[in-house]
């Protein structure tokens, strides 16, 4: 994904991105970030300000972007999940042995926090309009919870999961009517 079209979005996003890399206090960071993106708070200084609420609807409409500024930190600093297990079993070894890694720990914890590595992914936002069929949107709803491939059972297994939903919501909007209907 390129940079957010709007630049003090991306601005936004880039000083969160970085205030996580670098450890900044979490309740003080996102509303930093709003301000030194250029943004103007009206009451700045004042506990529970216009920048923090500002920042943190803000945050929610560029949050993908932060995850894919992690991933990108990951990968160009070779981290993976694997990597990061391999280290935390050798240093869990040596600290069964004279238990003197605890920091040790804490930091491989914190770097896989950090590179979002390791972590259960967000699903991206999935666009249903193109779909041409109940396949389409099946296979798209599967993506949508990490199933990145969706195989024909699945996708049919779905659909029938689907009818089922539907019909229950069908099933629900009829006893409504049903209690109107009696109420009159």
């Amino acid at each position: 994904m390129p940079a957010l079209a709007n630049p003090r979005h991306e601005r936004f996003a880039q000083l969160i991105f970085e205030g996580i890399t670098t450890g900044e206090p979490k309740p003080y960071s996102a509303s930093h970030a709003y301000i030194a993106a250029g943004y103007t708070a009206k009451d700045a200084g004042k506990r529970c300000s216009s920048a923090q609420a500002a920042s943190s609807r803000l945050l929610f409409r560029v949050i993908h972007r932060v995850r894919e500024l992690q991933a990108q930190a990951a990968e160009k600093n070779g981290e993976t999940a694997e990597k990061i297990t391999r280290e935390l079993n050798e240093v869990l070894q040596e600290a069964r042995a004279d238990k003197a890694h605890s920091a040790a720990v804490s930091a491989i914890a914190t770097k896989a926090k950090i590179l979002n590595v390791g972590e259960q992914k967000q699903p991206q936002h999935l666009d249903y309009n193109t779909c041409q069929s109940l396949a389409e949107i099946a296979c798209k709803l599967l993506q949508s919870v990490g199933f990145h491939a969706p195989d024909d059972v699945s996708i049919q297994q779905a659909l029938e999961l689907n009818h089922t939903f539907v019909a229950g919501l069908e099933r629900i909007r009829d006893q409504a009517q049903q209690r109107l209907i009696e109420q009159r």
